[in-house]
Formats: structure tokens, C-alpha cells, sequence
């Protein structure tokens, strides 16, 4: 299925349903309603659901969708005693385990002014339960992935130095990461928010030949701010 039409058949439900719930509140159709334990949960497993029909598997739209499953299934009673609260965060360090064990290299075919990009050659920075502060202070960066998972990454980069292209990972669960960048780079936000926000608010003052940053934003219940 394609994406536009995914997105097309998405809107169009969502439309309806708000239009259902707008007529039952102006006191039409009021004898059908839509009441179950746990309807709640819709608004976070559908959006993780067609993101997997849009882009396929990640680790963000696998973890919201399996912990929009384990709220259902409690608000059910079908995992009774708070089962499903207890399994949702054995649940996120085990896919992100498999994603680490089944990641695949990332390639770019696209090329910037200054060649292809480097790539995500950099260190991996984790900050789970906790907070992760990286600086990178005269350093000759290439790149990194970030892990913000219950916890918070401040990725410090304003004395960096960045001489070519590069690409920075960022990976946001129910935490946040912030990305402070030097402004003789350009940089380059391809995002994806699920339920959460990603925000960029970088000022570049640099030249038409100075090196890309890349930066893959996902952001599960968390927030990104890039500045």
C-alpha cells in the first residue's frame, strides 16, 4: 500500500470518528456509542501501526505499538494484577536489543555539495532510566547514535569539529534529547514524531560549501529539540 493512500485512508477515519463524537456531543445518533475498556489505546497503537505499513519495522513504531497492546490487554483485565504496566519495560529493552543484534548499515545514495555523507561512523551514548551529557570539544566528529530511553541525552556539539558530512542517529523513548550544533554547519532533520515532537530550532551561519549534519530524529513519547 502506498504511503499516500495510507495517509488518505488515516484522515478519512479520523475525520469520521471526530465527526461521530462531534454529532453525539450536539445530541445526534445518540444511540450508538463507542465505549470500550481501553479505547484510549487506539490513538497510540493505529499511528504506530501505519507507520509500519509506511516504512516497515523500527525499534519506535515496534515498542508503541506491542506497549499499545500490553495497555489494551490490562484495561481488558485480560493481563490482570498490572501485568501489562509490569511488562512494558522488559518489553522496550528487548526490542531494542534485537534492533541492536538485526541493525543493518545505513547507506545514503544522497550527495551533498561537499560528497556522500559520512555516515553513522560515530560511538553509540546511551542514557536509560538516567541522563547522558556527551562533548565533543575539539574533537574531529563523524558522526553518532543517540538512545534516550526514560532518561535524557544533552549531546553537546557547539566546539565540535566537523570537516565533512555526517549523520546523527537519534532515538527518543519516553525521555529527551537535546542536539546543540556548531552554526558553521548546515543540517539536514529528517523526523519522525510518534506521539512525541521534534523541534528545530538551529540558525545556521554558515557558507554554501561547509560540511551537512544529517540528523534521523525519532521521537516515541519524548521530545527532540535541536538548536
Amino acid at each position: 500500500m502506498k504511503k499516500s493512500t495510507v495517509s488518505i485512508i488515516l484522515g478519512i477515519l479520523v475525520v469520521a470518528l471526530g465527526m461521530f463524537f462531534g454529532g453525539q456531543a450536539l445530541g445526534f445518533w445518540e444511540q450508538y456509542r463507542i465505549s470500550f475498556d481501553g479505547w484510549w489505546t487506539l490513538f497510540i497503537i493505529v499511528p504506530c501501526v501505519i507507520s509500519i505499513v509506511n516504512s516497515g519495522f523500527n525499534p519506535f513504531n515496534t515498542i508503541g505499538a506491542g506497549v499499545g497492546v500490553l495497555l489494551l490487554l490490562t484495561a481488558q483485565d485480560v493481563l490482570r494484577d498490572g501485568l501489562g504496566y509490569k511488562l512494558i519495560v522488559p518489553y522496550v529493552i528487548i526490542i531494542f536489543g534485537l534492533s541492536l543484534i538485526l541493525k543493518k548499515p545505513i547507506k545514503f545514495k544522497k550527495e551533498s555539495n561537499n560528497g556522500v555523507y559520512a555516515g553513522n561512523r560515530g560511538e553509540n551514548y546511551f542514557a536509560v532510566f538516567g541522563g547522558n551529557t556527551p562533548m565533543f570539544d575539539g574533537v574531529d566528529f563523524r558522526g553518532v547514535n543517540t538512545y534516550a530511553i526514560f532518561g535524557g541525552i544533552d549531546l553537546k556539539l557547539q566546539n565540535a569539529i566537523i570537516r565533512r558530512d555526517c549523520v546523527i542517529n537519534s532515538y527518543t523513548v519516553f525521555g529527551g534529547t537535546d542536539i546543540i550544533l556548531p552554526n558553521n554547519v548546515k543540517c539536514v532533520v529528517d523526523s519522525t514524531p510518534i506521539l512525541g515532537g521534534i523541534e528545530n530550532r538551529f540558525v545556521s551561519a554558515a557558507g554554501e560549501n561547509a560540511p551537512t549534519v544529517l540528523i534521523r530524529a525519532v521521537s516515541v513519547f519524548g521530545g527532540t529539540d535541536i538548536r
